[in-house]
């Protein structure tokens, strides 16, 4: 069993550099906080540039099937940047779920079509987790699609579907034209986060997995997604209190900064200990990954500390701003949002909280507890 690597390469350093170069200079949250009352944020520049010109899209695959021979290290890299600049791309959806179960898959042909067909989405449920049962909201003819599915993450903009479905001989992966669907955006709690619901009838595709290798792939992709939204949550927080401590710096209060008042400094160090944290929790999860060792608890874990450290931060930011941080002109709320919807994405928390419990053998909770109280 290889070494377990919670730190960051200089090659991962560099990575971050160029990345958080990019986002600083297209980033543009009033734009955002205007386009999000009438569509989801997306940003095709941005995208275009992250896919086709750093080839960050295809990290995970390996070098021998037409990616870029990186891993789950260095996506979790990008989804911090992600996260801290709340980049309106189709990232999560596109270079970890979908091109985790691509790269599972191991087709080279299947590689190339990923790569000219770019954004692609995977068509489940985004609150679905990794231990829920194989979807089959879909049902495969073995020539069409029919059915729907609610609640698709970044399909909007998508150009391919990668579709679970349940044929008369059991599950499949079938790729579809994105265009044959009907999609329609949904509005969630983030309104930044781009959800669909998809209907499909009588849609061809073609199928690239049948039975345990359709199974295999898509929990491998919800995998890295589930690790690569941990990491999400980690810029999410580390921003939301940058920004806490840019603002508790500079306000001034009867002659002195707010920042130095002793409540506010206890919240703030409150934070950073939770976002260092969650930093080493959201690692553990990459590097779990990466190995293929012990995945399940580590996370499990990741997807508890980093959601928890991500809404403390969010709302330390908020509250820290004061009456400015309530309004739905300054962008507090919009780091605070996305954490708070992100514990719904890939499993909730209760449903971490009961893994971790049954991998550990702790008892059940009392029955007006939640999991959460007996945990802390």
């Amino acid at each position: 069993m290889s070494d377990v690597r919670l730190t960051y390469t200089d090659v991962e350093a560099e990575l971050r550099s160029a990345v958080r170069r990019l986002l600083a200079d297209r980033e543009d949250l009033p734009a955002q906080l205007v386009a999000m009352e009438h569509e989801v944020p997306h940003d095709g520049s941005t995208w275009k540039a992250l896919d086709e010109e750093m080839g960050l899209s295809l990290l995970v695959l390996p070098e021998e099937i037409g990616g870029a021979g990186a891993g789950a290290h260095e996506l979790g890299v990008v989804m911090e940047e992600i996260g801290h600049h709340l980049a309106p791309v189709p990232f999560l959806g596109h270079a970890a779920l979908a091109a985790g179960v691509v790269a599972r898959l191991g087709s080279p042909a299947l590689v190339e079509r990923f790569t000219r067909s770019t954004p692609t989405a995977v068509a489940v449920p985004v609150h679905r987790a990794w231990f829920d049962p194989f979807p089959e909201q879909v049902r495969w003819s073995g020539e069409h699609l029919d059915g729907a599915v609610d609640l698709v993450l970044d399909a909007t903009h998508a150009t391919t579907l990668l579709l679970p479905a349940v044929s008369d001989d059991g599950p499949v992966l079938v790729l579809c034209d994105a265009a044959a669907a009907a999609r329609a955006r949904v509005a969630g709690f983030d309104l930044t986060r781009d959800l669909s619901r998809i209907d499909l009838d009588g849609v061809p595709g073609e199928v690239v997995a049948r039975g345990d290798a359709a199974r295999v792939a898509l929990t491998a992709g919800t995998h890295l997604a589930t690790a690569a939204l941990a990491c999400e949550q980690v810029g999410i927080a580390e921003r939301a209190l940058e920004l806490a401590v840019e603002h508790a710096r500079a306000r001034m209060q009867f002659g002195r900064a707010v920042g130095s008042f002793q409540a506010v400094k206890h919240r703030l160090a409150d934070a950073w200990v939770a976002v260092t944290q969650a930093r080493a929790a959201a690692r553990n999860a990459v590097d779990a990954v990466a190995r293929d060792d012990d995945v399940a608890l580590a996370l499990a874990v990741a997807s508890i500390v980093t959601d928890d450290a991500a809404v403390l931060a969010a709302e330390t930011c908020v509250q820290a701003h004061g009456g400015l941080g309530f309004s739905w002109e300054h962008p507090a709320h919009l780091f605070l949002k996305r954490a708070r919807a992100n514990m719904q994405a890939f499993g909730s928390a209760e449903a971490h909280l009961d893994l971790v419990a049954d991998l550990a053998d702790l008892p059940a909770p009392h029955p007006n507890e939640t999991r959460h109280e007996v945990i802390r």
